[in-house]
């Protein structure tokens, strides 16, 4: 079901980008940055320039719970 919902096909199956999340979600990047301060997101730290990135289950399930 929730993969129907939010056409999961569109999304990619490696970990998304701050940028990437944002277009998902059609947000300012600068958003998911607060979001993710805020631990409204789940996020990982990648590497040794500590990007961030989004698991896209996690994606959808904020998606999902964001509706109700």
């Amino acid at each position: 079901m929730l993969e129907q919902e939010y056409s999961i096909n569109k999304i990619p199956e490696r970990m998304l980008t701050v940028r990437e999340v944002a277009s998902i979600l059609n947000v300012h990047p600068n958003t998911i940055r607060r979001w993710n301060r805020k631990k409204l997101l789940n996020s990982y730290i990648i590497g040794p320039n500590n990007n961030i990135r989004f698991n896209r289950e996690d994606i959808l399930m904020f998606l999902d719970e964001s509706r109700t």
